[in-house]
């Protein structure tokens, strides 16, 4: 009968989760067993499945030592230990109390793997399936259904009963969760896709960042390139290591520039030379912030004995050379015609545009700080680079489907640039930027507001990045009447050009700034010491 049968199962599963508790410690769901299975049993899975039952439960029932649990070999480094562990004690409450059902939950994962996950590329289909990524972190599962919940027009306020269900499972996982590979790409996606916040202050990527990359030394993925596979499985498993590790190099080196700080991981922490499209934008992203914060290392300790403008001209060759490569590389991948390739190219161009633009800026002070009033030659290549940027999202960007869904720090690259080039628009330019270079600027900057409020680019959530930034750089822009003046895009269709530089300088003077009002804490949430004095040095209403 079904009793019976129900019977049988309970006592078997009794068992199960006695062995699992004696194992690991943590307690098992008091759900009944198969009301917990028919939600698993829904979700699609990669086949075969992970893990067979009967099989697993013979396997922790022998290898179990309640003399040594000290020293037994964890869940993190078992996947199929993980993977039960996970189904009888941790399936998300989103799925069992009916937030979410099996059928959205597939339709989520879906949409993220299509449109979310080429921000990082941690999850691959060769692994990854909505019952796998349960078994393998129920946080994770739980962040790539809320990442993708942004962009769902089926249910438009599911996004916010999803971050709150989120957020209590980062604090569950941290406190209780296993250590293992995919918690750490949990955090990173968390980090590159933060949920929004009221105010800057109350922003905590860096803290992501940090309890990522602590994680993943502490697991050794930074060694996992070393090892040889013995299957098919572990290959799929060590290149998935190797891609988390290669994640948490880039989003070190990434929050280390945009907070002025250096990276918290050694340069010589690598990972193999990576062969997928993905991987090799991600290397090259993080060879590009690397030689940022190789030119800050130096300026910052040189006290002086160096030249500012010689360490630029060896960033220069430098970040030339490696355009020069990129250039080179990409033309071999078979989709450089298509969304995926053109998006590949146009963000690699955009990180260039924004590691010169970071590097210039902090020249152009430094520059002020020794006397020169305009900056000397770095205004020429802060406005030429500024400029090079806002285009190049307006031209190569935005027109792509993909760049609606990307990780917050694209958005923030042309912003930047397009509040430097607001600086330059402050009264005391006016004999140095004359009537047309300035309509440039503040043509480019409203068609950067236009575009970041659009539809096409901002999400309809609260506080989506695009549009705080396009709300921050309207108001910063409204008293001037440039900018007030400037048609809307659709009206203008000629083609733009870059702003010409300067051709010579004219005094400037201090003002006053409210650390409400300051660029780096709008854009940024921190002040690198750079803008920091810029703000200080630059009279005007910015």
């Amino acid at each position: 009968s079904e009793d019976a049968i129900k019977a049988d199962l309970q006592e078997m599963n009794e068992e199960i989760d006695r062995v699992l508790e004696r194992y690991t410690r943590l307690s098992v769901s008091r759900r009944p067993y198969w009301e917990v299975q028919e939600v698993l049993d829904q979700l699609s899975n990669l086949p075969p499945t992970h893990f067979d039952t009967d099989d697993a439960r013979a396997e922790f029932a022998r290898r179990v030592d309640s003399q040594e649990p000290y020293w037994q070999e964890g869940p993190s480094s078992n996947l199929v230990l993980r993977g039960l562990i996970n189904e009888r004690a941790h399936v998300p409450d989103i799925l069992l109390s009916g937030v979410i059902g099996p059928r959205e939950a597939n339709e989520l994962f879906e949409l993220f793997m299509n449109y979310w996950n080429h921000g990082l590329g941690l999850l691959d289909p060769a692994i990854h399936s909505p019952r796998t990524l349960l078994q393998r972190c129920p946080l994770l599962f739980t962040i790539v259904l809320t990442i993708a919940s942004r962009d769902y027009p089926a249910r438009p306020n599911l996004y916010s009963r999803l971050l709150e269900q989120a957020r209590l499972s980062a604090s569950a996982a941290l406190v209780d969760g296993l250590k293992d590979a995919d918690t750490v790409q949990a955090l990173l996606l968390v980090a590159a896709y933060p949920p929004p916040v009221q105010r800057f202050t109350d922003d905590r990527t860096s803290l992501f960042v940090g309890m990522a990359l602590r994680m993943a030394t502490d697991l050794n993925l930074h060694r996992a390139y070393r090892k040889a596979p013995s299957s098919r499985t572990e290959a799929l498993e060590l290149a998935n290591h190797v891609r988390t590790w290669r994640a948490c190099l880039l989003l070190d080196s990434w929050s280390a520039v945009k907070h002025g700080r250096f990276p918290t991981l050694r340069p010589s922490s690598g990972a193999p030379q990576a062969t997928d499209a993905r991987g090799i934008q991600s290397e090259f992203e993080y060879r590009i912030f690397k030689e940022v914060n190789q030119f800050m290392q130096f300026a910052k300790s040189s006290n002086g004995s160096l030249g500012y403008m010689e360490l630029t001209v060896g960033f220069n060759n430098a970040i030339q050379a490696l355009r020069d490569e990129i250039s080179h590389i990409l033309r071999r991948f078979e989709d450089r015609d298509q969304p995926s390739g053109m998006l590949r190219k146009a963000v690699l161009t955009q990180t260039i545009e924004y590691a010169r633009m970071v590097v210039y800026s902090f020249g152009f002070t430094r520059s002020l700080q020794q006397g020169n009033p305009w900056g000397g030659d770095y205004t020429l290549m802060c406005l030429e680079a500024a400029s090079a940027s806002v285009i190049g999202l307006l031209e190569r960007l935005a027109p792509l489907p993909l760049f609606r869904c990307s990780p917050d720090a694209w958005f923030e690259y042309a912003a930047f640039s397009a509040a430097f080039l607001l600086k330059l628009l402050r009264p005391q330019f006016q004999s140095v930027i004359r009537g047309s270079q300035r309509v440039r600027i503040a043509d480019l900057v409203k068609r950067l507001v236009d575009t970041y409020r659009s539809p096409a680019i901002a999400l309809q959530i609260e506080n989506h990045l695009p549009r705080v930034l396009a709300d921050f750089l309207e108001r910063a822009a409204a008293h001037h009447p440039e900018y007030m003046a400037a048609r809307p895009p659709a009206l203008d269709r000629r083609a733009r050009h870059t702003p010409s530089p300067p051709g010579h300088g004219v005094p400037g003077g201090g003002f006053n700034m409210s650390p409400g009002e300051s660029l780096a804490t709008a854009i940024c949430g921190s002040i690198p010491e750079w803008w920091e004095y810029l703000d200080r040095e630059l009279p005007g209403q910015l």
